[in-house]
């Protein structure tokens, strides 16, 4: 591994850094309607965490998880410092154009508006598959938007796995 790559690989993601105290993280999973014009409500939960951090906005972009698309979403200040870290990078290194590439060319700015909905521009919601409702789902660095359907499939193979293999978790034990 290069220099610029173990740097890259050391920018880690937007909301990496350990958490507070008091916690600030998303937690839990949410299904909501998108309507018309492609607004969502986000979480009341998610809303809380973002004004605990002064965020009025949250920033999608798209992501891969368990082999399935999604959106990945970070209040505006992880972002921010997720960005700054990146900053610091060579602009040269191939990984960091294949991130710049994929996720960082993707991401949207998506303001809480005074209903506390976001707007979830049209390539992101055709990117993830979003349709109808979109079930939000905490993660470690922030949270994932996935359409309602997407989302079963994913917690049930999760959850079968467990069944089959209860020590599944072993290797992620703190």
């Amino acid at each position: 591994m290069s220099t610029d790559d173990e740097d890259l690989a050391m920018a880690d993601v937007p909301g990496d850094s350990p958490p507070e105290p008091e916690s600030s993280s998303f937690r839990g999973n949410f299904t909501h309607a998108v309507d018309a014009k492609g607004r969502v409500s986000l979480p009341s939960e998610f809303r809380r965490v973002l004004e605990k951090g002064g965020d009025r906005s949250v920033v999608l972009t798209n992501y891969i998880s368990e082999g399935a698309r999604c959106l990945e979403g970070f209040g505006l200040q992880a972002w921010l410092s997720f960005e700054a870290k990146l900053r610091a990078k060579s602009r040269f290194s191939p990984k960091l154009q294949r991130l710049e590439n994929f996720y960082l060319s993707r991401a949207a700015e998506c303001p809480v508006d005074s209903a506390g909905r976001i707007l979830v521009p049209a390539y992101l919601r055709s990117y993830a598959g979003i349709e109808k409702e979109v079930t939000f789902t905490s993660s470690i660095h922030g949270f994932r938007a996935w359409d309602k359907r997407i989302w079963q499939v994913i917690f049930s193979a999760a959850e079968q796995a467990l069944m089959k293999n209860p020590e599944i978790f072993s290797d992620v034990d703190i």
